[in-house]
C-alpha cells in the first residue's frame, strides 16, 4: 500500500529505502461519466429566489432585479468560451494544442470550432431566426427534422448543450406551442375567435394580458386610499399571469361578458 517502505540491503551496513508503487492510487483522476464535464465545470451559479415572498427578510448578498425576468433561469450558462451563449454551438469548446518546431521549440495553438451565420426556420414561431450556429448543430437539426424538434427535445444532454440562446428560443417555442393548443371558437358571422386563456371556472378569455391590466387599473385606483400612478400599478401587477389577473377582477365584480365567449 501507499506509504510502505522496503529496505534493500547493499553490502553489510547500508540500507537503501525503496518506495513501492501504491495499488490504491487513482490512476484516472480526471475520469468522469459525464461527457459534458467541461460545460458543467464552468457554469454560472444561479440563486433560487422562488421561495421568497413579500415581507420576508432579504439575506445579505441577495440581488433582486428591478425588472421581471423574461425567461426562466438557465442552470448551464457557461463561463468558459462565452461565445456559445450567443448562438447554437451544441457544447463545442475552444481547444488548445502545442506546435513543435524542428529545433524543439513549442508554442501554443488555438483550435476554434466551425461556426457559421445561418437563418433557421421555426415552424412554430413562423419566422426565420438568424443566429450563429456550429456545423455540428446544423447536422443535428437536419437529423431531428427541424429547429423546433431540436430545441424541444427533453434529454438532459440536449438541455446542457443548448446554451443561453438556445434556452431562450426553447422557451419561446414552448410558449407558442401552448398558445396554439388553445381552442378557437366560431362566431355567428362566420369568423373565428381565438381564446387566450381558459380559467379554472370555465371562462374563455379572448383578450391578452395587457387588455386585462388596462381594465384592472381603474378598479385598483378607485379602491386605494392613496394615489396610484400607472408606473406604480405596473410595478406591482405586470408580473401576474392571466389567471391571477382574472382572480383579481372577480374581486371587483368585473363584467367578463366583453372579454369572454
Amino acid at each position: 500500500m501507499f506509504g510502505s517502505t522496503i529496505f534493500k540491503s547493499v553490502g553489510l551496513a547500508t540500507l537503501t529505502p525503496i518506495r513501492t508503487f501504491s495499488q490504491s492510487m487513482n490512476i484516472s483522476a480526471r475520469n468522469t461519466n459525464d461527457k459534458y464535464y467541461k460545460i458543467l465545470k464552468y457554469v454560472k451559479p444561479v440563486k433560487d429566489t422562488s421561495g421568497y415572498k413579500a415581507g420576508d427578510v432579504i439575506h445579505k448578498g441577495l440581488r433582486i432585479p428591478l425588472k421581471s425576468k423574461q425567461f426562466p433561469d438557465y442552470h448551464f450558462e457557461t463561463m468558459y468560451f462565452k461565445r456559445q451563449n450567443r448562438g447554437l454551438f451544441g457544447g463545442v469548446q475552444r481547444k488548445r494544442s502545442k506546435t513543435c518546431s524542428e529545433s524543439g521549440n513549442k508554442g501554443l495553438r488555438v483550435h476554434l470550432p466551425n461556426i457559421q451565420k445561418s437563418k433557421l426556420w421555426s415552424q412554430t414561431l413562423s419566422k426565420a431566426i438568424q443566429t450563429t450556429v456550429s456545423t455540428k448543430v446544423l447536422k443535428t437539426i437536419t437529423k431531428e427534422g427541424g429547429l423546433d424538434n431540436y430545441l424541444t427535445k427533453e434529454k438532459p444532454g440536449r438541455v446542457k448543450t443548448l446554451g443561453l440562446k438556445g434556452w431562450q428560443l426553447r422557451y419561446q417555442v414552448l410558449k407558442q406551442m401552448e398558445h396554439n393548443e388553445l381552442p378557437q371558437v366560431p362566431l355567428e358571422n362566420g369568423q373565428v375567435q381565438q381564446v387566450y386563456h381558459v380559467h379554472q371556472d370555465g371562462k374563455r378569455i379572448t383578450v391578452g394580458k395587457y387588455k386585462l391590466l388596462k381594465d384592472l387599473f381603474p378598479l385598483v385606483a378607485r379602491d386605494s386610499y392613496t394615489f396610484v400612478s400607472p408606473t406604480q400599478f405596473n410595478r406591482n401587477h405586470r408580473f401576474l399571469t392571466i389567471g391571477e389577473i382574472v382572480d383579481k377582477l372577480q374581486q371587483y365584480d368585473y363584467d367578463f361578458a366583453q372579454v369572454t365567449v
